[in-house]
């Protein structure tokens, strides 16, 4: 299969995850979408996907790309998404490579933060991955900062445990 078949299909996946899960509002976040940013940030073309094939190791491709997007931000990008076969990597190490990518992001003002299928990220029954792709998805972290504040008003975190809502805001 062609590289470019691979980003359309990861482009694809990220659309009918933005739509199907993340998009629907639910109780759960207090009347919210999981993420109310997605859909209109993808109607509005600003994410964009990359692919990430296996050419190279992803224990240096990673931080390569990483590196890459945030030194060299797309214009009018809100969020940045690297997609690539969850077999390739396990939970952990991709864990580990974020976190070893911390200090350059934090130093460019970006967080990233990883999603694995083998790693069932959900809030009070509700599933959050994407479920079919390993990602890492890079933003801003001053808008990501702002957009939390903005749902700590709405009472969105209202349904989650404590110790999960920490570990998702401290990464």
């Amino acid at each position: 299969m062609s590289k470019k078949i691979h980003s359309q299909d990861l482009a694809s996946s990220i659309e009918s995850w933005i739509k199907e899960r993340l998009s629907v509002k639910s109780e759960v976040f207090n009347g919210l979408p999981p993420c109310p940013y997605a859909q209109s940030a993808w109607l509005e073309g600003k994410v964009k996907t990359h692919h990430l094939d296996g050419k190279f190791p992803l224990q240096t491709h990673i931080p390569a790309e990483i590196e890459n997007h945030t030194y060299h931000w797309p214009k009018g990008c809100e969020v940045v998404v690297l997609g690539f076969d969850p077999l390739s990597i396990l939970p952990s190490h991709l864990s580990e490579i974020i976190d070893e990518t911390h200090p350059m992001l934090s130093k460019r003002g970006y967080t990233a933060l990883e999603d694995h299928p083998f790693e069932r990220e959900e809030v009070n029954g509700v599933w959050l991955n994407n479920g079919t792709w390993a990602l890492i998805l890079i933003q801003p972290t001053e808008k990501l900062v702002e957009a939390r504040q903005w749902l700590e008003t709405k009472n969105y975190y209202k349904n989650w445990d404590p110790s999960y809502k920490e570990s998702v805001q401290s990464r």
